[in-house]
């Protein structure tokens, strides 16, 4: 536990230091004014504080902060100068209490990175490094039962609008994937949403149609997947879209309990769906349907 304050303590004044040096490097010191690139390049400088941090990040670079966020990120700071100077006694020596700061903190830092720090990185070779680097850590930090609860209570705002919509996503099996152009998903993200028209706000990823309708199919609906001799319980063609992504039996957070027929490309409900007792195909009354096998 304590390890894990002292390095998570760490490593946000890391990464909000670093945003902050992508406006200036001046401003990462206590007085910009007396910066140097030497004192910066050997590590003498003199940095300003974390709370110094966040109002400069406010006010040089747009970037708010919730008063929950700066509540966390101001309990870790403390409890990382307790335990170099008299460790965690007390009520701040409380596993739970420990576990629900650093939660918070940690889902923070997960979106800070991927909405201000990410999208920042010109060369592309960091940039997609950087990508790998987080990829793997949102899949460890899917396991922390804390960090997910936090989390899912912090997208409550963002999926309450929508559970008629949001399915459980395949990869961290909690109720989080939800349309792309929805209120709520990053920018970068809505821009390829012809390409991703699906997106988790647990795993902060976007995904593709027909890799995900068949993923969801698989492994959220525990169905057979194709190989080279069967065809497995493969996603149908949607009749609105005409692609192969469209899964029936789907469930959505607003009813676990009811199954529903969704497209992962229209990223939608489609209601009213018969299917041909003789070809199998699916279609709307609208549509119509005329078999190929005759009558």
């Amino acid at each position: 536990m304590k390890y894990a304050v002292l390095h998570l303590a760490a490593g946000a004044e890391v990464l909000l230091k670093a945003r902050l040096q992508m406006v200036h490097w001046s401003l990462v010191f206590a007085n910009p004014g007396d910066a140097t690139r030497e004192a910066l390049e050997n590590g003498t400088l003199t940095s300003c504080s974390p709370d110094e941090t966040r109002k400069r990040l406010t006010n040089m670079a747009g970037i708010k902060f919730s008063q929950r966020e700066k509540d966390a990120l101001s309990d870790l700071a403390k409890r990382r100068n307790a335990l170099q100077h008299y460790g965690l006694v007390g009520e701040n020596a409380k596993a739970g209490k420990v576990e629900s700061t650093t939660a918070q903190v940690l889902n923070f830092l997960i979106s800070f990175v991927s909405e201000h720090i990410l999208e920042r990185i010109t060369d592309e070779e960091e940039r997609h490094h950087a990508e790998i680097d987080m990829e793997r850590i949102r899949g460890g930090v899917r396991a922390i039962q804390g960090y997910v609860a936090e989390r899912m209570k912090d997208l409550a705002p963002v999926l309450g609008p929508v559970r008629a919509r949001t399915l459980q996503c395949p990869q961290c099996r909690e109720f989080a994937l939800t349309p792309t152009m929805i209120k709520g998903v990053p920018e970068w993200c809505q821009s390829d949403a012809g390409l991703s028209p699906m997106y988790c706000h647990l795993c902060v990823e976007g995904y593709g149609a027909l890799g995900l309708a068949l993923g969801y199919a698989v492994r959220v609906l525990d169905r057979a997947a194709p190989d080279a001799s069967y065809d497995g319980d493969a996603p149908n063609r949607c009749p609105v879209c005409k692609m192969s992504s469209l899964v029936r039996g789907a469930r959505t957070a607003a009813a676990p309990e009811t199954p529903i027929d969704f497209c992962f490309r229209c990223a939608d409900v489609v209601d009213g769906l018969q299917e041909c007792q003789r070809c199998g195909f699916i279609y709307t009354n609208e549509l119509g349907h005329r078999c190929r096998l005759g009558s």
